[in-house]
């Protein structure tokens, strides 16, 4: 009985594990892809997770939160979103954010 309470135990703290590593880890991702990001001193840093064109809708998610053209981040008004980055502009700079830059695959279309 103490063998299988050890060994149920064991599992479910490795299935435990294994789930919060999952949750923290974007499905879209490509293979092999670090995180971009931007951190500036004093400020947490910003990382582009998704663009999304729709009809005539186009949005963003930075840092978990959806933004459209004109919405703020932090001390950033996102200005534009293109196919793979978007521009952030603040008081003192702007920011070009890219997603999965290293990583792009570009296919032909017949």
């Amino acid at each position: 009985m103490f063998k299988f309470s050890s060994l149920f135990i064991l599992i479910c703290s490795f299935i435990l594990s294994i789930t919060q590593v999952m949750a923290n880890t974007d499905p879209t991702r490509p293979f092999g892809h670090k995180v971009t990001s931007v951190i500036a001193p004093g400020e947490k840093k910003l990382v582009l997770q998704s663009i999304i064109h729709g009809d005539g809708i186009h949005t963003a998610v930075i840092n978990g939160k959806v933004l459209r053209t004109l919405d703020r981040i932090g001390e950033y008004q996102l200005t534009a979103i293109n196919d793979q980055s978007v521009v952030l502009r603040g008081k003192s700079k702007q920011l070009k954010l890219h997603i999965f830059k290293n990583n792009l695959v570009k296919v032909k279309t017949y």
